[in-house]
């Protein structure tokens, strides 16, 4: 009965849009991600996971897919994806907030771009370092409070607080869909120009950044008010203590922590056609496929 009540689970999953991809290695779940039949007015999200080496290890990374019908875009791939640059399917756009490496680099950055001709938009000091080897046609500089459409994608970059020379955060809409990324910055006072509410917000809540807390994520997120907030880029401590934050504040707002590696599609980001329930079982659903890995089926609890 312990494993009965799992499986029911996931396949509950399968229906409401949610689909676990149990891969062992980045390319099969990046295939999945590709293969999979999406709809129009569906956004796919896919966390890259906790794949740093060395002093990075183990902490959450920035690095995010998504895809909707007609885009697919990479925030932040850092060398995540440079051993399965093959299973990118397509890419309309790479986006880099900063030259740091567990954001950028180069060489992962060059080879998806060779692979996919796809754009890439940088902050300036990271762009730098691509002239001469991205083509001039594909890699696009943005400035602090610039905005701009490329291929009907609209690009909102803010200053960021973070220790090097030209750190931004985005506001990406496509499809429909506004998305913001949050680097792994501080709060910065340009974030309340934003003037329409996000969809989905991707907000850092800590180490191994210095600017990034779960109070300055919680600042974020009320700045950029989504209907869906996914942390990233901290520790599991951090993340926890974030989503306890928001579910105490007054925000309108769903966390969901993503498990690494895992497809997560909400079918409508528009509360009246109840996405906040279709997220919340996203979390548990997580949950359970992490249980499931390590044959542990000792509670259900996860989706009270």
């Amino acid at each position: 009965m312990k494993i009965l009540i799992p499986i029911a689970i996931i396949i509950f999953g399968f229906m409401i849009g949610i689909i676990p991809t149990f891969a062992e290695e980045i390319s099969d779940a990046t295939t999945n991600l590709f293969n999979y039949d999406i709809q129009d007015g569906e956004l796919a999200i896919m966390w890259l996971g906790n794949h740093q080496k060395g002093s990075l290890e183990g902490y959450a990374s920035a690095g995010f897919l998504l895809r909707t019908s007609n885009y697919a875009i990479a925030i932040d791939p850092s060398s995540l994806l440079l051993d399965d640059i093959d299973s990118l399917d397509r890419l309309d756009a790479i986006f880099i907030t900063h030259d740091h490496g567990d954001h950028f680099d180069p060489d992962t950055v060059i080879a998806m771009q060779t692979k996919t001709d796809s754009f890439v938009i940088a902050d300036p000091t990271s762009a730098s370092m691509l002239i001469d080897k991205i083509p001039e046609d594909k890699l696009i500089r943005i400035e602090p409070n610039q905005q701009i459409t490329i291929s009907e994608i609209i690009v909102d970059a803010f200053a960021a607080e973070h220790p090097t020379e030209t750190p931004l955060v985005y506001v990406i809409e496509f499809d429909g869909f506004r998305i913001f990324h949050g680097s792994d910055s501080g709060f910065v006072e340009g974030l309340k120009n934003i003037e329409s509410r996000v969809h989905v917000a991707i907000v850092p809540v800590g180490d191994p950044s210095p600017t990034a807390s779960p109070h300055v994520a919680l600042e974020m997120t009320r700045a950029t008010n989504p209907y869906i907030v996914i942390p990233m880029h901290g520790s599991p401590q951090q993340i926890q203590e974030f989503s306890n934050l928001v579910e105490a504040s007054d925000l309108q707002t769903t966390v969901t922590i993503p498990s690494p590696l895992e497809i997560i599609i909400p079918y409508e980001v528009i509360p009246e056609f109840g996405l906040l329930s279709v997220v919340v079982l996203s979390s548990g659903i997580g949950m359970m496929i992490y249980l499931l890995r390590n044959k542990n089926f000792t509670s259900i609890s996860y989706l009270n």
